[in-house]
């Protein structure tokens, strides 16, 4: 029961941060990848599976791959902490009349500029067709009441 519960934690804190979570099971596949090259090194898994020559420990090709190994590591994970930045995720606190969202304390941002910096998203201004008609009423009417006046 108690190791139940502890499970369903641990999912809900790892699902609550996405990055935390790929982070994790990237670490895990490159962990494997390092441990079966020392293994394929030190039992020489290419003649036990394929009958190749025996060949003595090569330490120097087995860091080399461990080197190439980790390397990759460390572009796949920062490359995946890259795109999270641009992953808008949270309560954004909007406000109700002119549409800007809270940055902090004493900051208001405007919602397309919010996200274009937070995320790969670009904002294009347009009309939906219920607004359109609005304004066209709108200009329709100063258009006769100028007139009048004139």
């Amino acid at each position: 029961m108690n190791v139940m519960k502890n499970r369903q934690a641990t999912r809900k804190r790892l699902s609550d941060k996405p990055f935390t979570y790929v982070a994790l099971w990237q670490f895990i596949g490159f962990t494997l990848l390092l441990c079966m090259v020392w293994v394929s090194e030190t039992m020489d898994l290419p003649n036990l599976f394929f009958g190749i020559p025996h060949e003595d420990i090569n330490i120097f090709r087995a860091c080399l791959i461990s080197a190439a190994v980790i390397l990759c590591a460390i572009i796949v994970v920062g490359n995946t902490y890259l795109q999270q930045k641009h992953i808008i995720s949270g309560l954004l606190l909007v406000c109700s009349s002119c549409q800007k969202i809270k940055v902090n304390e004493d900051k208001w941002k405007y919602m397309d500029e919010y996200v274009s910096e937070h995320s790969l998203a670009e904002f294009s201004h347009g009309l939906c067709p219920e607004c359109y008609e609005k304004m066209n009423k709108e200009i329709d009417n100063r258009m006769k009441t100028g007139s009048k006046t004139s």
